[in-house]
């Protein structure tokens, strides 16, 4: 089984909703996350930026197991040395 190769390069689109994850905890990150994906209609990109390392394998896995798409993850160098990752879902309900 092959991986899909994750775009780093932001979508040329205006985000619906934006949830800023940038030094919380996964479980109060997520479940932020989860509510914003029942918040928002089909077709709505939402924005989750985040400071936690596992982004780059849970937004994935949440793409995954859900009829979401994962648009792309970008990372790049925030304060103290800290990687900083912004992902891009474009929502779809079953």
């Amino acid at each position: 089984m092959t991986e899909s190769v994750i775009p780093e390069t932001a979508p040329d689109v205006e985000p619906d909703m934006t949830v800023d994850n940038r030094g919380r905890g996964c479980a109060s990150g997520i479940a932020r996350v989860q509510r914003a994906l029942e918040d928002l209609p089909d077709g709505a990109v939402l924005v989750v930026r985040s400071t936690d390392k596992r982004a780059k394998q849970e937004y994935p896995q949440l793409a995954a197991q859900t009829d979401h798409e994962l648009l792309a993850i970008e990372s790049e160098r925030g304060r103290l040395l800290r990687k900083e990752y912004t992902t891009y879902l474009e929502i779809h309900h079953e």
